[in-house]
């Protein structure tokens, strides 16, 4: 018996916010209608796990240690149409991987997290005339050249802006959805603050500060804490160093040396519990993170924005008075 639907959604991990995007949809899927079938596919990981390490390591170290490089790219190729055309070979042979499973798998929809995907979707229907709908599911706070693309059949934006960036890019409004990012479910079904304080051993009579520096624990997040540590107000500070050990040692050693309450957390499952204690979230501007502080109406403050969509991440923050 054929389950009621099948959902295929294509991301890649470029960070943690594309593959979270997936699973938040995933989540809504199976809410809404049990008896689908979704999966998730980590696309360039899916195709060959060498490649996947080049990519994704490419893109680390460029905004990791040449983020003037990456400004550079990110601005000129969402300017310059020879961009596309070149990232077409790359995305054209990742199709061509793909197509077997999609094929094997039947999907009745096909959703992409990721700038990356969104150009698969539109070669799948161009190059192999697929005919089934595909969703493109935008992961920031402003648009780029690489998610926009021909042959796709709706898209799904964080905000009313993008609409209109979206129309300007030559698409047609009605194929423009301004729902939101996608998160979990978890975010809407908060657990009691005082259970919450009690697990991470917190006084729930103290101001709480919550430091994040992504899943990559990026930033200059000693800095930071250097300098919160030297106010005189009596808070306690959570600091969330995702999958960088050394900052989370830095951050342990400096637990140690402080008159105030510090946390280090690696990168954490429970970050609905978190934000739902959080006075103030130090963070930088991920669309999945500004996201689920909306949801929990937790303050923010910006930092250390990645050149290009993080900073237009923080440009909407800051137009619309949100940061």
């Amino acid at each position: 018996m054929r389950c009621s639907m099948k959902a295929l959604i294509l991301s890649v991990s470029t960070g943690g916010g594309h593959g979270r995007a997936a699973e938040a949809i995933r989540e809504s899927i199976l809410i809404n209608e049990p008896e689908s079938e979704v999966r998730i596919i980590d696309t360039i990981k899916y195709i060959s796990p060498f490649l996947d390490k080049l990519v994704v390591g490419t893109y680390l170290r460029s905004i990791r240690h040449y983020p003037s490089f990456f400004k550079y790219l990110y601005k000129h190729s969402d300017e310059d149409g020879r961009f596309i055309k070149s990232s077409t070979i790359g995305n054209d042979y990742i199709t061509n991987q793909l197509y077997p499973s999609i094929v094997e798998f039947e999907p009745d929809i096909i959703i992409a997290t990721h700038a990356f995907t969104a150009q698969v979707l539109s070669i799948l229907r161009k190059k192999f005339g697929w005919q089934k709908p595909s969703l493109v599911v935008m992961t920031d706070y402003a648009s780029h050249a690489f998610w926009v693309h021909r042959n796709v059949d709706a898209y799904v934006v964080s905000n009313e802006d993008m609409v209109h960036e979206l129309v300007l890019r030559g698409r047609d409004q009605s194929m423009i959805f301004p729902y939101g990012i996608p998160i979990s479910q978890e975010f809407f079904e908060l657990k009691p603050k005082k259970q919450i304080y009690q697990e991470f051993n917190l006084n729930e009579n103290r101001k709480t500060l919550t430091i994040v520096g992504g899943s990559l624990g990026m930033g200059n997040i000693e800095e930071i804490l250097q300098e919160i540590t030297s106010v005189t107000l009596d808070i306690q500070i959570l600091v969330l160093t995702g999958s960088n050990t050394k900052l989370f040692n830095k951050v342990t050693e400096m637990s140690e040396n402080c008159n105030k309450c510090i946390v280090p957390l690696h990168y954490c499952d429970n970050m609905n519990d978190i934000l739902s204690i959080t006075d103030l979230l130090v963070t930088k501007p991920g669309g999945l993170t500004i996201t689920e502080s909306f949801i929990t109406g937790t303050p923010l403050a910006i930092y250390s924005a990645i050149p290009g969509h993080e900073v237009q991440n923080a440009d909407y923050l800051f137009r619309h008075h949100l940061a």
